[in-house]
């Protein structure tokens, strides 16, 4: 619905898509964590597995920092914690012995499929209704405003151009700063 639909004032009874995106948002990220939690990790940690998985070859950290939309250092964290619990390791890169790539051990492949197999069945939930095609049109539309949004899928979708430019005057700037108050 654009804003020409909307009665005058601007109400009506559809919520914008934004919004119900931002409630789907809530619903999975709590959804996620809480299969996460079940099986000893952070909805982050999942994800890094997730990520380290689909790419099915070791990434370094700030390969996975940029997948998991993470900063370089809470990726670290994760890393680290990741590894003191045996579910990836990290190994000298071949022609790089400074970089440290991770890649899933045995038993964090195994933890993954567990957490996996628990967001498959509430994707079952959350889309029950969906015929196969509609499940494949809705990730398909879902995947397209991502990109459309510059966050991509890994190398396979590198961001437009707007976006890339956005990002690099946002890092010129520096962080935001906080107002000042007043006494």
């Amino acid at each position: 619905m654009n804003d020409s639909d909307r009665p005058e004032g601007g109400v009506s009874g559809e919520p914008r898509i934004s919004y119900a995106l931002a409630r789907l948002h809530n619903l999975v990220f709590a959804s996620v964590s809480d299969v996460a939690a079940r099986h000893g990790l952070t909805a982050l940690q999942f994800t890094t597995l997730s990520v380290l998985n689909r790419h099915g070859v070791p990434l370094s950290s700030s390969q996975l920092a940029r997948r998991s939309f993470m900063t370089p250092q809470a990726m670290h964290e994760v890393i680290h914690r990741l590894e003191d619990e045996g579910l990836i390791e990290r190994n000298p890169h071949p022609s790089h012995g400074r970089k440290l790539p991770a890649s899933l051990t045995p038993r964090g492949r195994r933890i993954l499929a567990l957490c996996e197999a628990a967001v498959g069945a509430f994707e079952v939930t959350m889309l029950k209704g969906f015929t196969k095609g509609e499940r494949v049109s809705f990730l398909n539309m879902v995947k397209a405003a991502v990109s459309s949004l510059g966050g991509g899928f890994g190398d396979a979708a590198a961001p437009p151009a707007k976006a890339a430019k956005a990002e690099k005057a946002a890092k010129a700037a520096g962080p935001p700063r906080r107002p000042r108050r007043r006494a």
